[in-house]
C-alpha cells in the first residue's frame, strides 16, 4: 500500500463563513514511518496544532499579517489566516507516538508504524 493510499485525505470541516487555507502536503513513507509535510507559510510552533482522534490526524495553523509600525498596507497578496487539513490514518500506525515539528513555516508530522506491520527478515535454516 502506498503512502497516498494509506493516509487518506479528507476535506476540512469548518463553518461555511470561515475562510480556511488548505495547505499543500507531501506524504512520504519509509519502512518505519509515514511523514506528512505541510507548507503553512507564516506559522510557528505557537500557532500550529496537530491532533489525532479516532485515527483522524488534524493539522491546523494560524498566520498573521506582518505589518511593521509606520507602514501603510497598499496591497497584500500574502495569504494570512487559518490553515486546516484532516487525514484518516491506517490501522498500521502507532498514534500514541506521533511527533510534529515546524520550521520556517513547514510542518512535519512523523507517524510511526506499529512494530507488527514492519517488514522484517526471517532467518531460514536447513
Amino acid at each position: 500500500m502506498s503512502a497516498e493510499q494509506a493516509i487518506q485525505k479528507e476535506a476540512p470541516q469548518t463553518p461555511e463563513h470561515e475562510a480556511v487555507y488548505v495547505p499543500r502536503v507531501d506524504i512520504r513513507e519509509t519502512k518505519d514511518h509515514f511523514a506528512v509535510v505541510a507548507d503553512m507559510p507564516g506559522v510557528d510552533e505557537k500557532s500550529v496544532e496537530a491532533t489525532v482522534q479516532n485515527r483522524v490526524l488534524t493539522i491546523e495553523g494560524w498566520s498573521r499579517p506582518d505589518r511593521p509600525d509606520g507602514h501603510e498596507v497598499l496591497g497584500q497578496e500574502f495569504g494570512c489566516g487559518r490553515y486546516r487539513r484532516d487525514f484518516t490514518l491506517p490501522d498500521s500506525v502507532d498514534t500514541g507516538t506521533i511527533q510534529a515539528q515546524v520550521k520556517n513555516g513547514v510542518l512535519t508530522v512523523t507517524i510511526p508504524k506499529k512494530e507488527e506491520v514492519k517488514a522484517r527478515r526471517i532467518q531460514v535454516t536447513g
